[in-house]
């Protein structure tokens, strides 16, 4: 059965608790792709069991294949134009609108710190600490992201080269990329061709490739060595980077303390530098 014909109320007979999962997953389709039958199972208090008949009573192999249909459904319907046709009928006030805002960051928050995987983190932490070059690509609304990752990396004295299409050049910074080196990769629906394309070929230039995403059916995945993964949708006409940009941070942190001597010698030589040409202002 067809995720829209789902979606539109119109599934066969189903027992009460499938009716319960199912119910469950179109109230929140963008949170329940990314979960296991076992998570599910746990949220709702039902048996793994009962999330692989649900599947099948929809017409699929099992959870995972229903999930991959709902996840496509939801990057192909789910547009900035609706997301804010949500919020509008959900909200009564622009005071409604700061409370719901937030309490949904406050949750991506939990969710992130709750499946964020310390042994993948510390991977990630390690293979930036080890390169030679950082190269970082975060297009359209994620390049606030790569931004700021590139301005902290800066301040830990790391050589840093952000990629941005456009002025002809992207390619050619990516000319001598090797083995020595890491890319890192921003990206979440709807996924910019050109980071694709970029991650595709660091994999084969031999690069180690690392991706900040959204989730295990994302694009990015196919190149990257590791991969950690955030929630980011607040059903705005935006997304919400709250976690990603609480994850970078936590990287940049993780990464400081992993090489804390060096870290505090080049933070150090930069004060000297920034107190000599009177950088800040002094009341």
């Amino acid at each position: 059965m067809k995720i829209d014909q789902i979606v539109k109320g119109r599934p066969p007979e189903l027992t009460p608790t499938q009716r319960k999962v199912l119910d469950y997953i179109l109230k929140q389709p963008e949170h329940a792709v990314f979960l296991t039958a076992t998570d599910l199972a746990r949220n709702l208090n039902v048996s793994d069991t009962s999330i692989v008949r649900l599947a099948q009573a929809l017409g699929y192999a099992g959870y995972p294949h229903l999930k991959r249909r709902l996840r496509e459904y939801v990057q192909t319907k789910i547009t900035t134009v609706d997301r804010l046709g949500e919020t509008v009928r959900r909200v009564e006030s622009v005071g409604d609108v700061l409370t719901d805002v937030l309490a949904k960051d406050l949750n991506n928050l939990k969710i992130t710190l709750e499946e964020t995987d310390p042994e993948i983190f510390t991977r990630f932490v390690e293979e930036m600490d080890s390169a030679q070059r950082i190269f970082i690509i975060a297009l359209r609304s994620t390049h606030c992201l790569g931004m700021f990752m590139t301005s902290a990396l800066r301040f830990l004295g790391r050589e840093v080269v952000p990629l941005m299409p456009g002025t002809g050049e992207m390619w050619d910074q990516l000319r001598d990329l090797g083995p020595e080196d890491v890319l890192i990769g921003f990206a979440f629906p709807r996924y910019t061709k050109v980071t694709v394309q970029v991650m595709d070929y660091a994999r084969e230039r031999d690069a180690r490739v690392l991706a900040v995403t959204d989730g295990e059916l994302s694009p990015l995945n196919r190149s990257a060595h590791f991969s950690l993964t955030v929630p980011y949708v607040i059903d705005s006409y935006i997304e919400s980077f709250t976690s990603a940009l609480s994850l970078v941070n936590a990287l940049v942190t993780a990464l400081a303390f992993q090489s804390r001597t060096d870290t505090l010698q080049t933070l150090s030589e930069m004060e000297s530098v920034w107190e000599r040409e009177d950088v800040y202002w002094k009341d």
